[in-house]
């Protein structure tokens, strides 16, 4: 199949990746302040529970799909088999995610308002059932993907808008959201099939179901290990104390999640050209991951501190003066963001593209047990900022030990700790006094949010270009070969 340029696949997955952040920013502070700290809660709280069965019914399809038909693609044949059978697989596996969440609610689940929510959110696990996405970003399909989640979440904003007015409107809201994702994975099902042709008695005869089962047991396993980290805290977090604590940790790591979600476009888009470096130039996909995480570094490092310094400004936009409670959890978040931005790359880069699944989940299931054992620990004392404390400990663990195995065992130079990255941590904390000085002007939080991220920022970029960082270098190469492409 032919190949699409790198950049414009990192573009459109960053154009995506900036309305996946743009849109909560209009939603969140309108719903948040509607619903109110306990109503989320509720919300978060269900969502938590429902994230262990919509694992049990993805399988670790995603991942196995995106690095099979990736490394497959100029191959018709082998990319249909490898579809049909992985998705027939989903249908079985999601109808069991979806009996076994049913059973949960009606034996585990006793408050009412939680109850009612988990009973609509069956419709995220049906939903699953058309889930093929992994198939459309193998193929870099990304322009496809970008203009259709932001044109049915566009309509989705609308209808919360109308529907959503009051405190007691909590299931309007989840019920949008649900249908929002059943119209999401339709769409991107329609456009799949398409592309593989397959006709309807095509996708179910040929199977050899056999040969997918260990692999995606073990991607599984391995999908399996996170519940031991962020999930797992709002679990316990949930039962050992009220939901409100639980609406304090969404809400940091909601806002966290938009800004990792922007950096790791980066690392999806390039994930399909790297799993085909890695199989026929190695040193293509050494270079490339040398670069990859530098272009990180230079964008991760300002946005975790600067978030950091920032804390309670975004608070009251995103939540209102309600959720000020969850300011010292969005410290600690956004320090996180550095760290797991790296991470990323640790585990879907290079230790999985390596067929090292095994190692991963031994790495995870340390890492988690040492966090769920912290937590229960304090269980006595446990607040939402303990609670991620504990997580990040237990992820600085992880990342050492994967960094350890990738140079040990992997032979991969990495340059992690280099004068550059000293160089990005040392402008970034040039955010410091610039934000105290802002402060003494007396603004309201929203005049003052702004023009402190304009000044980092500006500063930020003008140490970039004194230095001449090879990093912004190469993101204005990308930018001018783009436009000059579409000239």
């Amino acid at each position: 199949m032919p190949q699409k340029s790198l950049i414009h696949n990192i573009l459109f997955k960053g154009l995506l990746n900036i309305f996946n952040i743009l849109l909560p920013m209009i939603i969140i502070p309108y719903v948040y302040r509607i619903l109110g700290p306990s109503q989320i809660g509720n919300i978060e709280f269900a969502n938590t529970l429902l994230a262990y069965f919509t694992m049990l019914g993805m399988l670790g399809i995603y991942n196995y799909g995106l690095r099979e038909i990736s490394a497959n693609r100029n191959n018709l044949s082998k990319m249909q088999y490898i579809y049909k059978n992985l998705f027939t697989i989903g249908l079985i596996s999601n109808t069991i995610a979806l009996v076994a969440f049913v059973i949960f609610i009606i034996y585990f689940v006793s408050d009412p308002a939680v109850k009612a929510i988990s009973f609509i959110l069956c419709g995220n696990i049906i939903s699953q059932y058309l889930y093929v996405e992994w198939m459309n970003e193998a193929l870099e399909e990304f322009s496809f993907i970008t203009i259709k989640t932001i044109i049915i979440r566009l309509i989705s904003i609308l209808f919360m808008l109308i529907f959503i007015k009051e405190s007691q409107d909590s299931l309007n809201y989840v019920i949008i959201l649900t249908i929002t994702a059943i119209i999401n994975y339709l769409a991107s099902f329609i456009y799949s099939a398409n592309k593989i042709k397959l006709s309807l008695r095509q996708l179910f005869s040929g199977l050899n179901l056999k040969s997918f089962v260990l692999p995606l047991l073990i991607i599984f396993l391995l999908n399996n290990t996170s519940v031991l980290f962020t999930l797992a805290d709002k679990t316990i977090l949930g039962f050992a104390t009220d939901n409100e604590n639980v609406a304090y940790f969404g809400l940091a790591q909601r806002i966290t999640e938009m800004i990792r979600t922007l950096l790791l476009s980066v690392i999806f888009a390039t994930l399909p050209r790297l799993s085909l470096y890695l199989k026929e130039n190695r040193s293509l996909y050494q270079s490339g991951i040398i670069k990859l995480i530098q272009f990180m570094l230079v964008l991760a490092i300002p946005m975790g501190i600067g978030l950091c310094l920032l804390s309670k400004e975004v608070i009251l936009i995103f939540g209102g003066e309600e959720f000020l409670g969850a300011v010292p959890v969005m410290q600690i978040f956004s320090i996180r963001v550095i760290l797991m931005s790296i991470e990323a790359i640790f585990y879907n880069q290079i230790i999985f593209l390596h067929g090292k699944e095994k190692i991963l989940i031994l790495f995870s299931l340390i890492c988690g047990g040492i966090n769920i054992l912290l937590n229960f620990i304090f269980i006595h004392k446990l607040t939402p900022e303990i609670s991620i404390c504990c997580t990040l400990v237990s992820e600085i663990i992880f990342e050492s030990l994967c960094f350890i195995y990738i140079k040990l065992k992997l032979n991969l130079q990495l340059e992690l700790f280099s004068k550059k990255t000293l160089n990005y941590l040392i402008f970034s904390l040039l955010f410091i006094p610039i934000i105290i000085a802002l402060r003494h002007l007396n603004m309201t939080y929203i005049p003052f949010t702004l023009i402190s991220i304009i000044l980092c920022c500006t500063t930020y970029m003008a140490l970039l270009i004194f230095t001449n960082d090879s990093s912004l270098i190469e993101m204005k190469e990308f930018m001018s070969k783009f436009f000059n492409r579409k000239k």
